[in-house]
């Protein structure tokens, strides 16, 4: 699980904590406020720490002497670039400030009585390395997953290995996810979790000669490309839990889960997050969609306390030229800003007043 990051001067922030939950976590903001590179950020150094798996000694959950400063110096500044891709890893620096960037992340495991951290810096001028301050001691048990505001499936026939063969603009995170949604299903997945889904989707995902279908039980397979987007990505974790890339200990980025989805759907999608977390998964979402951020709060206050959760809200202070504020509470009403919620009253007023001005014209 990821305890804490702390960044200073990355992309949009100037300085800014977060302290995570266990379980839910809910990051909301205006555009720009950095929701994306917040997720972006964490989810790269995730990964790396968890690719260090490859490297550790015989002492089970210790990082070997062969995760040496340099390799960690380089994964992680080719991680980074590979996930946002800036044309140098600098330019993930704040813009035009002239100290150093300095980034670091609190990460717990399992089989650990204490979490440990990593911590790393680079410049403005950096290309391809940044400067390891403290390495880990140890790695988190499951990869992370990230899932992008776009589904994969539709494209996923050969993808990865066009990928591995050609420098693309596409973020690795459509390929990471993509290498996911490749492993061979369980002999018995969860269906208690998958169960809800396919009742949305109406059918089941199916892998059959590299291409994604939807099977419905009495009509046969369809093609994915002819399904709604919206419920592609509902089919993605059905896929992902089925296959066991979804399971306990897993930390699950999501990308503004709202797209392409409406209401009636994103209830159940918030009841299945929920279900996640009381199954030891920690989730870490954004979102500008004021129905999912009631939804999920409204559904964790039900919980009674059985379900640890955090929303956060990313401001733009007025007073200080590109300087975010980070605002925290365990529930949706614990924030001072909730810019989603602004706008939905600003928007009663205003059809307000146009009720009663065209009232006025009649009578």
């Amino acid at each position: 699980m990821i305890n804490a990051l702390n960044i200073k001067n990355f992309t949009e922030f100037s300085e800014a904590q977060f302290d995570f939950s266990d379980g839910l976590n809910v990051i909301i903001g205006d555009n720009s406020t950095g929701k994306s590179h917040l997720l972006k950020l964490a989810y790269a150094i995730a990964y790396v720490w968890h690719e260090a798996k490859a490297e550790q000694e015989e002492i089970p959950g210790h990082i070997s002497s062969g995760g040496s400063d340099s390799w960690w110096q380089r994964r992680l500044a080719e991680k980074l670039v590979k996930v946002f891709k800036p044309d140098k890893l600098g330019n993930l620096h704040r813009f035009g400030q002239g100290t150093e960037t300095e980034i670091e992340a609190t990460i717990s495991c399992a089989n650990e009585s204490q979490a440990c951290a990593i911590k790393f810096q680079f410049s403005e001028t950096s290309k391809t390395e940044v400067k390891l301050i403290q390495k880990p001691r140890f790695f988190p048990a499951t990869m992370p997953l990230f899932l992008p505001e776009k589904e994969v499936l539709s494209w996923y026939p050969g993808f990865t290995g066009f990928y591995k063969k050609h420098r693309l603009a596409i973020e690795e995170t459509y390929y990471d996810l993509c290498e996911a949604l490749s492993y061979p299903l369980l002999e018995s997945p969860k269906t208690m979790l998958i169960e809800p889904l396919e009742k949305i989707i109406g059918g089941q995902l199916k892998l059959e000669l590299d291409r994604f279908y939807i099977h419905y039980p009495k009509q046969g397979n369809r093609e994915i490309s002819l399904i709604a987007e919206g419920l592609r990505k509902i089919a993605i974790l059905t896929y992902l839990i089925a296959n066991d890339s979804l399971k306990t200990g897993t930390i699950l980025f999501w990308d503004e889960p709202e797209t392409n989805l409406n209401p009636r759907i994103m209830k159940q999608v918030a009841e299945l997050l929920l279900q996640l977390v009381k199954n030891g998964v920690q989730i870490i979402l954004t979102t500008h969609y004021l129905f999912l951020m009631k939804e999920l709060s409204l559904q964790v206050n039900n919980s009674k306390g059985n379900i640890p959760a955090k929303f956060f809200s990313l401001v733009q202070r007025k007073d200080q030229v590109n300087h975010i504020q980070v605002e925290s509470g365990e529930r949706l009403p614990d924030l001072q800003t909730i810019v989603a919620l602004d706008e939905e009253l600003a928007f009663f007023d205003r059809e307000q007043a146009a009720f009663y001005a065209a009232k006025g014209r009649k009578s």
